[in-house]
């Protein structure tokens, strides 16, 4: 049994991407907006303590507070190449995720067509572009009215390369490249929190169970708290079949080996404690609508992480 995916998430996205980016306004003081609360905005700190002057040094801050940013989802931007506009995958929608007259599947946008543009946005006066992810994504997640693809770049398999969708990594590396010539920063979108939703319970249940009630236990049997293990460098040894509050099984078969790196495919670096309903102690443990929370407590996940980003620097 799979879990639950997201409907409708063409407009999520948009909302989340939206609720981000613009700003509200009160009596002149500027409100940001989120899916949790709105406050003030806090104001730059003109004295920074000892301890964090490494992190504010003018190499690293004053390049990117000053640069002018335009936020792009590659598939709804510019399609400069229709032959990967279903990502070199034989079918229909539901196998290749391509629909532009659907709001939650692929509509063609991809580097290609982002590097066409790079002279519109100078003139604009663009100085960084920050994209959407673009790793190699679960192309549809869902059946029948709930199937949705996955061209927002939330749902990746595969961190070492390009969806398909989008072009290849020599594509990227040409983005970059010309996009240097003309004074624009290249961002990535870091998602460190989920992979794609590849991971069920053997229980056929996912409502949220709680630390206190269901602790995480050693291969041993013994309980432990993963908080005092956070930041560190070591962890007790975990097995799939007794140390998590759900059993993880993979939706289907050949999904053992779908992710990569290969480390990703080890279901011990998942939560697998249920789905999240974004408060308290389960919006930092439960699965995002489905999809498999990594263990981020865990130190193997930390370097995984590192050794990814550190490969595309």
């Amino acid at each position: 049994m799979k879990k639950r995916v997201l409907p409708s998430v063409g407009l999520t996205s948009y909302l989340i991407i939206l609720s981000l980016l613009f700003p509200l306004f009160t009596q002149n003081q500027p409100l940001w907006a989120h899916n949790a609360a709105v406050r003030p905005a806090s104001q730059p700190q003109a004295d920074v303590p000892p301890e964090l002057a490494a992190l504010v040094s003018p190499s690293l801050r004053n390049p990117i507070q000053d640069a002018i940013f335009y936020f792009v989802m590659p598939d709804r931007f510019a399609n400069g190449d229709p032959s990967n506009d279903t990502g070199g995958i034989a079918g229909d929608r539901l196998d290749n995720g391509f629909d532009p007259t659907n709001s939650g599947f692929f509509h063609g946008g991809d580097l290609a067509g982002l590097t066409d543009k790079l002279d519109y946005l100078a003139d604009m006066g663009i100085t960084a572009i920050w994209m959407t992810p673009v790793f190699k994504n679960n192309p549809v997640q869902g059946s029948g009215a709930s199937a949705s693809a996955g061209y927002h770049g939330y749902w990746y398999t595969d961190m070492t390369q390009f969806d398909p969708h989008f072009g290849t990594n020599a594509e990227l590396e040409k983005l970059i490249e010309q996009a240097h010539a003309r004074g624009i920063k290249i961002f990535f979108d870091i998602i460190a929190n989920h992979t794609a939703d590849i991971l069920s319970y053997q229980e056929g249940a996912f409502t949220y169970r709680n630390k206190a009630s269901f602790p995480y236990k050693d291969a041993a049997g013994v309980a432990f708290d993963d908080r005092e293990y956070a930041g560190g460098r070591e962890f007790p040894q975990l097995d799939a079949e007794t140390s998590f509050p759900y059993t993880p099984v993979f939706n289907n078969a050949g999904d053992e080996t779908l992710k990569v790196p290969a480390w990703l495919n080890n279901p011990i670096y998942y939560h697998n404690r249920g789905d999240s309903t974004f408060s308290g102690e389960n919006s930092l443990y439960g699965d995002f609508f489905g999809l498999d929370d990594l263990f981020t407590e865990h130190p193997d996940v930390v370097n995984g992480m590192i050794d990814i980003y550190k490969d595309w620097i």
